[in-house]
């Protein structure tokens, strides 16, 4: 099930959110998030939600066993069964992505290992087994007690609105909404007002934006000029940050419904200066999970390391990233792309970028940053040359254009992308609560907003969103 869907839209979040309200009591409201997530869960993985199960109940049992260990001051033990746990969690995880892999399916047409092409990778995995990491280390690092009661950390792990991508959500930030919600008519209004700003953003900005991008690298890349080229690849740029971002807005908006409290996930990354300050604004709580849970250890561990310990580091936590969203060699590519520049401007590089004025510190960080989503969109790495040659007007066939793949009518999505892009929208949340007019008619825009997606959804002309196959 999918926050696009008229399933959810129209029978599963109304109902959900109605007997969620009128249940008398927090322990009642804790078992119905929990049944209502893994409704929602098996609704689209009937199949993984019982592999979903187990987890939840090994990670609750492990980590009583951590704390009780912790507690009696056998440290010891406790790290053996942390280590055991992490890698029980990542296990399904590097197998299913594994299983996945294009690459290994081609490679089962030789192998008496059965058709793999039909095989998906299930729903929200990596989000899951990140999420159960952090707070096993955390029981484990004495931040947060183990939670005792499996129901309340059932719906944290499970909890349907971060379910699918996220945000990866540290337990000791939303214990206390699980312990005791916060719901009512305020923050059930401001749950669907960021709720319908993301659906709008998804379904009427972000997904023709992947029309005129799944058009454009369907294409041979030697068949491209440069107007077309730069058009698509911009419009994936603006594609993939305000789908991701969407999906983000209306998870948060869903958990401020239920009386939690999720974090951002972005922060208007486009406006970076540097791609270190790039990454920090972008998908935040897996950059903070990264640095909290490998780069800080890697660093103490490896704190007598007297040359490139930092720069290896870096590298090394974002290859780990670009595995993470997927083990094909773009993927892993694309992580040692960012890797290496951040590791330099770690070093020359960001001193350099630091003393040149700030309008091409941006240029040259936004250039960077939609060059590496050439390596992230493009899978087959023989590609990636002709496509940059496109770019640079170095291909020698221009067979198509604009008008003939008929995405020149999309340029005012591209433009209205652009603005979103932008923080000059957080402007509104403010006016909103001081200005009594402006609140009617921003609501009134987004009824209209609502009324055209559910519209746009009802027709069949939506997308699923990027983020949901990692």
């Amino acid at each position: 099930m999918h926050f696009t869907s008229q399933l959810f839209l129209f029978i599963f979040l109304p109902i959900t959110i109605f007997l969620y309200c009128i249940l008398p009591s927090k322990s009642w409201r804790s078992f119905f998030l929990l049944i209502s997530s893994i409704i929602f869960y098996a609704w689209g993985e009937p199949l993984f939600v019982f592999l979903l199960c187990f987890l939840v109940i090994l990670n609750w049992f492990l980590g009583i066993i951590i704390d009780r260990s912790i507690q009696k001051d056998n440290k010891k033990i406790a790290e053996q069964i942390k280590i055991i746990a992490v890698i029980l969690n990542l296990l399904p995880l590097l197998i299913l992505k594994l299983l996945t892999n294009r690459s290994l399916i081609n490679i089962s047409d030789y192998l008496t290992v059965g058709d793999l092409s039909s095989f998906t990778y299930p729903m929200g995995l990596s989000f899951f087994a990140f999420t159960s990491i952090s707070y096993l280390i955390d029981v484990y690092r004495k931040e947060i007690r183990a939670e005792n009661n499996l129901f309340d950390l059932s719906g944290f792990l499970l909890m349907f609105p971060k379910i699918s991508q996220g945000p990866i959500t540290k337990y000791k930030s939303v214990v206390s909404g699980i312990k005791k919600p916060v719901v009512n008519i305020d923050t059930i209004a401001n749950g669907l007002r960021r709720f319908i700003a993301g659906l709008a953003k998804k379904v009427m900005v972000a997904d023709y934006l992947g029309v005129v991008s799944s058009k454009v690298f369907s294409l041979d890349p030697n068949s491209l000029n440069p107007r077309i080229a730069w058009y698509g690849l911009i419009a994936f740029t603006l594609q993939i940050f305000l789908d991701f971002s969407a999906y983000t807005d209306m998870a948060i908006g869903l958990g401020c419904i239920l009386g939690f409290d999720l974090p951002e996930n972005f922060n208007f990354p486009y406006i970076s200066k540097s791609i270190t300050e790039f990454w920090r604004r972008w998908h935040m709580t897996l950059s903070n999970w990264f640095r909290s849970y490998l780069f800080i250890p890697l660093e103490i561990s490896r704190r007598k390391a007297k040359r490139f310990r930092l720069e290896t580091n870096i590298i090394f936590v974002f290859l780990a990233t670009g595995l993470w969203h997927g083990i094909g060699q773009n993927f892993i590519l694309w992580g040692l792309y960012y890797g290496v520049i951040i590791a330099l401007e770690a070093n020359f590089l960001g001193m350099w970028l630091k003393k040149i004025n700030p309008i091409f510190q941006h240029a040259i960080t936004l250039l960077l940053i939609t060059f590496g989503w050439v390596f992230f969109r493009i899978e087959k790495i023989r590609s990636w040359a002709p496509f940059f040659r496109s770019l640079f007007g170095l291909n020698n066939d221009n067979i198509h254009t604009l008008r003939s793949l008929r995405i020149l009518a999309y340029w005012p999505i591209l433009i209205i992308g652009a603005i979103l892009c932008l923080p000059i929208i957080n402007i509104i949340p403010t006016k909103i609560q001081n200005n009594l007019w402006i609140r009617v008619l921003t609501d009134c825009l987004l009824i209209i907003l609502l009324l055209v997606s559910i519209a746009i959804i009802s027709s069949g002309n939506f997308r699923a969103f990027l983020y949901a196959e990692f």
